[in-house]
């Protein structure tokens, strides 16, 4: 004969009583659901107190976008970076009209129009494993996985601008790292959500987007995306 628990309840005003029999196997169950939703409700506070890493890098990278020029300064004060290198990125008349181009390639997709899926940026033809090069010196303030976006370095530029490159095979850089104009970064590849080898490559300023065709000569030339 199975065991079962039996939970009375009684009202003293109406004389009214109620009860309900359950067995230890039913009892068991839903202390076990209890406990696992416990349990990762747990986990889920946790991570919001100590995010993983990569979340962290990302949480970093996203509070970093409007406030680079400060970081790099106060790494100057604190000698973690050579000041030297950074070649007054202070003076007024720098500006990311001079670009380097990150890799030669056929633009296959355009940035997006208002009425447009989202695409803050053009996708380059490649090669798989071809160099992928800075466009312009300055300071890298992410290097990780970004979701679809899949192995991506975001770099920041003097006055606000920041460039990313997305769908690498693997980086050659880290976060912090200081990269000069042309220096290679990582290597074409497909992760992330990829239809092929490509980089997707964006330009921004502050939270504006700039379209690379605008500012690089040979994607304007080499553009088969639809228009």
């Amino acid at each position: 004969m199975k065991k079962k628990t039996k939970l009375f309840i009684i009202n003293e005003n109406s004389n009214f009583n109620f009860s309900i029999s359950l067995s230890n196997f039913y009892i068991y169950t839903i202390s076990v659901i209890f406990s696992i939703l416990f349990i990762f409700s747990m986990w889920g506070i946790y991570r919001f107190i100590n995010p993983h890493q990569n979340q962290k890098n990302i949480n970093d990278s996203k509070n970093m976008r409007y406030n680079t020029l400060e970081l790099i300064q106060q790494l100057i004060a604190s000698n973690q970076i050579d000041s030297t290198a950074l070649n007054q990125l202070e003076l007024n008349n720098y500006n990311m009209f001079n670009l380097h181009q990150p890799i030669s390639g056929i633009v296959t997709k355009g940035t997006s129009k208002k009425d447009e899926v989202d695409h803050p940026g053009i996708d380059i033809a490649a090669t798989l494993n071809s160099k992928i090069e800075s466009a312009q010196e300055g300071f890298v303030v992410f290097c990780g996985l970004y979701g679809d976006y899949g192995n991506t370095i975001i770099i920041s530029h003097p006055n606000n601008y920041y460039t990313l490159y997305s769908h690498l095979k693997n980086p050659t850089v880290n976060q912090r790292d200081y990269v000069s104009k042309g220096q290679v970064i990582g290597y074409v590849g497909e992760s992330g959500k990829s239809n092929g080898p490509h980089l997707h490559f964006e330009i921004w300023k502050n939270h504006i987007i700039i379209d690379p065709r605008e500012l690089i000569e040979e994607y304007k030339i080499k553009d088969v995306s639809i228009k």
